[in-house]
């Protein structure tokens, strides 16, 4: 539950500088779906999807929302 209260405030201070929440929800969304379009070329599904990198921004932000939603600060 410790990790849960570290993401709920709205900046991480990394030395000096001070990250914002919102880049750190996008970049775990932003790998959460680079990892979801690895695995389904691994597995050769991405033939029956139209626009692949269209798919891949629409999950990014799927990813980053969901993730917001659950950390939210």
């Amino acid at each position: 539950m410790a990790l849960f209260d570290y993401f709920r405030t709205p900046e991480f201070q990394i030395g000096d500088f001070l990250m914002p929440w919102g880049m750190i929800i996008s970049s775990l969304g932003f790998l959460a779906a680079w990892i979801v379009v690895l695995e389904l070329e691994r597995r050769a599904l991405t033939r029956h999807i139209w626009h692949v990198p269209l798919f891949f921004v629409a999950l990014s932000v799927l990813f980053g929302c969901l993730f917001g939603v659950i950390l939210a600060p």
